[in-house]
Order: structure tokens, then sequence, then C-alpha cells
């Protein structure tokens, strides 16, 4: 418990860091923000596939929409922790980070957390566009919908950010961790609404799909913003039960995994 207090109280210093970082480097960031649209493809694609009509329930303006929501959750969900323990268990560079008072993942989380503003800024001319492109997809939620759809989104960063901390730390009993995760983002791209809505995939595998994490991590809060899911409360419960078991298997992992690190003399 002491502990726990000791990293809320640094939280607000290490936010101030983490965008002064993000600042910094703030052309690196507005590279990467931007080489992550491809949801912005799949909305040329299926707004082009819908164009005239309809597929299944969705019109060219539901895809637009829907796409454009993904864009904005994927984004502000996005962590590249996998990455940055997978060098530094292998390269050694973890090892001084261990010497610091405080957890080294919860740097990569104050990190990931400053960079929100300027993912934000890159983002904002992005949607505009889209917006005067298509003046009706403009979203303007009720109350209840704004409040559950941001409980969504962040549901779906604690979850997406774990996962990357359990693939990144399989790096300490494998070589390259990276090559895994790329599996779970395929699973997220093709089961979790990234590149097909929910809706469009084979009715037999929908009600699975739905209950399965790639669909917490990415597509259920963009349901939930967009008053696509019957029962968001029921939503948003799966997503706190995956956070929880996502949760304790990093929680797991991390004590074996220094054992691991240290046994071995790095």
């Amino acid at each position: 418990m002491s502990g726990l207090l000791i990293h809320l109280r640094a939280a607000p210093t290490l936010l101030r860091i983490g965008f002064a970082e993000m600042v910094a480097y703030r052309a690196e960031v507005a590279v990467w923000i931007l080489t992550a649209t491809l949801p912005l493809v799949m909305l040329a694609l299926w707004s082009a596939a819908a164009d005239g009509g309809t597929l299944g329930s969705f019109s060219q303006d539901d895809f637009v929409r829907y796409f454009a929501v993904i864009l904005v959750v994927r984004q502000v969900t996005s962590a590249w922790l996998v990455w940055e323990l997978n060098y530094n268990v292998r390269t050694g560079a973890l090892s001084p980070m261990l010497l610091r008072p405080l957890n080294p993942l919860w740097w990569n989380l104050a990190e990931t957390v400053g960079a929100l503003p300027l993912r934000i800024i890159v983002l904002s001319p992005i949607l505009a566009v889209l917006i005067w492109w298509k003046p009706q997809i403009a979203l303007l939620p009720s109350a209840a919908t704004f409040f559950l759809g941001c409980v969504s989104v962040f549901l779906a960063f604690v979850l997406a950010w774990l996962v990357q901390a359990v693939f990144g730390m399989l790096a300490f009993w494998y070589e390259q961790s990276v090559g895994l995760y790329n599996l779970w983002f395929v699973a997220v791209a093709l089961l979790g609404g990234y590149v097909i809505p929910m809706d469009l995939l084979p009715s037999s595998i929908v009600p699975l799909a739905r209950v399965l994490p790639f669909h917490s991590a990415l597509g259920a809060p963009v349901e939930v913003w967009l008053d696509a899911t019957p029962d968001p409360c029921r939503t948003l419960a799966l997503q706190a039960v995956w956070v929880a078991v996502t949760a304790t298997a990093a929680w797991f992992m991390w004590g074996r995994g220094l054992r691991r690190y240290g046994a071995v003399g790095a």
C-alpha cells in the first residue's frame, strides 16, 4: 500500500515529465500518429463500397462516422510499451531503471498519458476535414452516452497498455516478443472492429467475438460512443473483467520475469 501511495504522489511529476518529453520529440510523435491511419484507408474502402446503398445496416455516412471514431479511439488508447520493454530487457537497459525508487513501467505509463494532448492536436485537423466533407457525421452524444463512452475508452486504454506489458514481459523468456504481439494486433484488426465493423462479421462468430478481449480493447468503446450496443453496462463490465485478468497476468509475469532477469546477470 505504501508503494502505491508513493507512485500516486509521484504521478503529477511523472505526467509533467512525460508531456515534456513528448513535446521535445513532437515531430517523431506526429509522424508516428500519422502512420497509424489505417482507419482512414478502411473508411475510404467501405464508404466507396456503400456508395448509393447500404451494406448490412451501414450506410456510407455510418461507415464514415464509425471509422472516424475508430481513428480517435485507436490513437488515444495506443501505447508503445511492448517495443520499449522488449528492447530494455534484451539490451540490459532495464537494469539501471530498476535502481530507481519507482517501477519503470510507471515511467512508460506517464509518457503514454503525457502524449495524449499532442495526439489530440494532430488528430484535430483530420477530424475537421472529415466533418467538412460529411457534416452529418458530427457526433453529439447524450450525457449518459458521453459518460459511458469515456469510461469505456479509459478501460480500453488500460487493457491495451496491460496487454502490451504482458507481451513485453515475454522478453524475459524469449528473444523477441514483438512478433507475438503482432499476432494479437492481427486479431484486434479482424475481431475487434478495426478493419471491419462487428455487425458485418459472419453472424456465427459475432457472439464469441464480442466476449473476447480483442473487442474490449478497441471495438467496445466505439460501439458505446456510437450508442450501437444494446447493453453498454454489460460491455463495460466485460472490459473491466479483461482488465482485471490482464493486470493479474502482468503482476505475476513481472515478479517471475525479474527473478529470471537477475538470474542471468543482466
